[in-house]
């Protein structure tokens, strides 16, 4: 392999920052074209922080586009012999990004444009008509996208490919849909330090292209292995580079945690490495599509095994695609941790302060201009009992500026603080007497179990599988008027009413002790890994 041909000296660039994703890059395309002479066209976009890329087969001209301030220079990779047929790769390697752009890259939120009027004079209209807009298309779903599993045939009378002998120790491919905050890459996580634990080496993929911020989350470990497709391997090329990939490493095993491209890969895989075992987790059903539970479903004759982690999704298998018998619940709670994790309730009735939180991501799933709202008559409703109210709003995202300015329109800035997403949760919530939910949806909430475990009481909406965790009396409508409403009475009736406030907390501790009867996610998964492990290789 020649040197990086530079046209342009580097001189306000990171050289570093350059080869590391340059190697990134041609590392993927070797592994996809082991076979061809490989030629790559590399430029650096200033303007953005999304990578871009395009294959060609053969031996395709420089257009004079690629020839601008940004073009960095070409590699080229001999093939294997003379006649090795040639690609084309041209990448565009994004900027590094801004210190302000490593903690929120989206633009902030805006409402569409013919209802920014109504935002402007009563933000909860404009959330009651977001959510009729949202019920609509939940009603909608099942007329738009696929609800049945797709068949899967074959006969014994053709011969299946068989596994290469590699001479490496067997691997997981482990695909994400990023490596940024939330339940389903938490999980994620998790399972690569469980694959590890059990002897296997792990390939990483995400299918959205993101600064994935979580990145510095993965082991440290030489058995542990970034690859970089959501930056620079177009979808359509998933399929063929899993199966490259598969008879390079030893994969014996795909875990697939809503990554859309690897669901979209499966009939190539089970075609073309039929060797491989396939399973997948998910974790809550979206209104407007199904979400990746309907694509999982979908996909169900493809795969082995669905790690569900809530009732609500086993019966959602079952009833929707008539998939029974490789579902398996598998909770999101670690047996040891969790254990004895009750310690009490703070609250009690009466009590002349009153400690609320809200822990979430600032976009629209979680409500936030619903939560601010809830302050906002919690606050009277404080002031008219003679109670010292204060909050603390945790996160951060596309709502965080509408936030602030309703906490300033409300006068709300010297009760509600706002904190940022790496504030020390636990110990926010061994302070907390309760905390707000007023999600849209949601699977099972990872910091309901949190809040619980520390002695805050959670009010969620009904949605999901909430009720799994949450007591009856504590689930408000998912309306948004009538979430506000229902969540003031909650408040007063637990401040009020001794005998309803003990009555939530033994439902809680009852239903948290429920949930730890159930087996957990990694005494579910581990098992599978550690006989991956075991496997030839």
């Amino acid at each position: 392999m020649n040197h990086l041909q530079q046209s342009t000296p580097l001189v306000q660039k990171s050289t570093d920052y350059i080869s590391r994703e340059v190697t990134e890059a041609i590392s993927i395309y070797k592994c996809l074209y082991p076979g061809c002479e490989l030629r790559f066209i590399f430029r650096i976009d200033e303007a953005t922080i999304s990578a871009t890329a395009t294959v060609s087969e053969g031996r395709a001209p420089l257009h004079v586009d690629l020839l601008g301030a940004g073009y960095l220079g070409q590699v080229n990779i001999p093939g294997p012999h003379d006649a090795s047929p040639a690609v084309t790769i041209s990448i565009s390697i994004p900027r590094p990004p801004l210190p302000s752009e490593r903690r929120q890259t989206d633009t902030p939120w805006q409402p569409q444009r013919p209802l920014r009027f109504i935002f402007r004079m009563a933000p909860m209209l404009y959330e009651q008509i977001r959510y009729l807009a949202e019920m609509a298309r939940w009603r909608r779903a099942d007329k738009s996208h696929r609800t049945s599993s797709l068949p899967f045939g074959g006969s014994a009378l053709f011969s299946k490919p068989r596994a290469p002998a590699t001479g490496k120790r067997p691997a997981i491919l482990v695909g994400m849909h990023w490596l940024e905050v939330g339940g389903a890459e938490k999980l994620g996580l998790d399972t690569i330090r469980w694959a590890r634990e059990a002897g296997l080496r792990v390939f990483v993929v995400a299918s959205v292209p993101e600064l994935q911020r979580l990145k510095g989350q993965l082991p440290d470990s030489p058995d542990v292995t970034f690859l970089r497709l959501d930056r620079y391997l177009p979808h359509h090329l998933w399929p063929r580079y899993v199966e490259e990939l598969v008879r390079a490493e030893n994969i014996r095993l795909i875990h697939i945690h809503h990554c859309r491209p690897l669901y979209d890969a499966l009939p190539h895989i089970r075609t073309a490495t039929p060797w491989v075992k396939v399973i997948d987790s998910t974790h809550i059903v979206e209104y407007a599509d199904g979400g990746y539970p309907r694509i999982s479903g979908v996909w169900s004759n493809f795969i082995d095994m669905h790690h569900v982690i809530s009732g609500q999704l086993e019966d959602y298998y079952r009833d929707k695609f008539l998939v029974v018998g490789k579902v398996r619940l598998g909770r999101m709670l670690d047996r040891r941790e969790d254990a004895g994790a009750l310690s009490g309730f703070r609250l009690q009735a009466g009590q002349k302060s009153l400690h609320i939180s809200f822990i979430g991501r600032l976009y629209y799933q979680k409500r936030p201009i619903i939560v601010v709202e809830t302050f906002r008559r919690l606050s009277r409703w404080a002031a008219d009992n003679n109670v010292e109210l204060s909050g603390s709003l945790v996160g951060e995202g596309p709502f965080l500026p509408a936030v602030q300015r309703l906490i300033q329109r409300y006068g709300l800035q010297d009760k509600v603080a706002l904190l940022p997403a790496d504030t020390d949760v636990p110990a926010l919530l061994e302070r907390s007497d309760l905390m707000l939910l007023p999600s849209n949806n949601e699977g099972l909430a990872l910091v309901c179990y949190e809040a619980i475990g520390r002695g805050c009481i959670p009010l969620s909406t009904d949605v999901g599988s909430q009720y799994e965790v949450v007591p009856a009396d504590l689930l408000v409508p998912l309306s948004p008027y009538d979430t506000v409403r229902e969540t003031l009475g909650i408040v007063d009736r637990l401040w009020r009413d001794p005998a309803f406030l003990a009555r939530q907390k033994q439902e809680l501790t009852a239903a948290f002790s429920k949930l730890g009867r159930d087996m957990t996610a990694k005494e579910i998964l581990m098992p599978i890994y550690e006989e991956t492990a075991l496997s030839a290789g």
